[in-house]
């Protein structure tokens, strides 16, 4: 829908905008200017998961003993407890309660930086909700019913390398190096005005129509959406296996693939 997508343009503008900002307003403090970015990706994401989700940060526990890092963006799914303390905190988020973690990292051209969104998604990924929200479980394959038991984890950044494909490179290294099972990686990667790194776990994943074999289906895709990238952002995220069952299918999806992008594996 070519209104919804102009809408999504001047949300990328003001988003935009904000960070550079930070950078202005949060001068002399490292902190102040990281916070300023992260509202800018919550009131986004706000405004398209409104009441009652809830947008919080922090890091998640689940039943079987486990934390994660703290994370900067949480949606959490309307049937988490309101754990708000008297500061309008979250004192308390739980793995059954969270939809998706999103980690904001300006500037993933910067190996440090990629590899801190690396491992905070590891600590996510080894969480486990009791239950997952496939309805006919006898209708997927065991592996899929397991995964579908995780918080989806993805990374909203400004910047990656000038060639993507070496960020692409970088990702993969960490991984071979840190010996990371495919089930503990981070799902999407969002990358400003550019497009999506998309991690497909399993073929199952994949939502296209381009002609690949199973075997290709399964891995690292580049999705181009340049200055669509905010819709191809909520995009997946309306495709995650949430906290709950959905009923019917997210009503934003049929507005956001009007247009045609270039989908690659790499």
């Amino acid at each position: 829908m070519k209104e919804f997508l102009e809408i999504l343009k001047l949300d990328a503008s003001e988003i935009q905008t904000r960070f550079i900002r930070s950078s202005i307003e949060g001068k002399g403090t490292s902190q102040e200017v990281s916070d300023f970015r992260e509202h800018a990706v919550q009131s986004f994401v706000e405004r398209y998961y409104p009441f009652p989700y809830r947008i919080s940060k922090g890091g998640i526990y689940d039943s079987y003993g486990k934390r994660s890092d703290s994370v900067d963006c949480l949606i959490l799914n309307p049937n988490h407890p309101h754990t708000v303390d008297s500061r309008g905190k979250h004192s308390l988020i739980i793995a059954d309660g969270v939809d998706v973690a999103i980690e904001v990292k300006p500037d993933i051209s910067v190996k440090n930086e990629l590899h801190r969104g690396l491992t905070q998604g590891i600590s996510v990924a080894q969480l486990r909700r009791q239950n997952n929200a496939i309805i006919f479980k006898k209708n997927f394959p065991e592996y899929i019913n397991e995964y579908a038991k995780q918080i989806p984890f993805f990374i909203f950044s400004m910047k990656c390398k000038k060639n993507v494909l070496d960020t692409i490179k970088e990702i993969k290294e960490f991984y071979t190096e840190n010996n990371t099972p495919i089930n503990e990686q981070v799902d999407v990667i969002i990358i400003f005005n550019l497009g999506l790194l998309v991690n497909y776990k399993y073929k199952e994943q994949f939502c296209w129509n381009q002609e690949y074999s199973d075997e290709v289906k399964a891995g690292w895709f580049f999705e181009e959406w340049k200055e669509d990238t905010l819709a191809g952002f909520l995009f997946h995220l309306n495709r995650v296996y949430s906290a709950e069952p959905r009923m019917t299918e997210p009503i934003l999806t049929k507005y956001l693939t009007g247009n045609k992008y270039t989908i690659l594996p790499v």
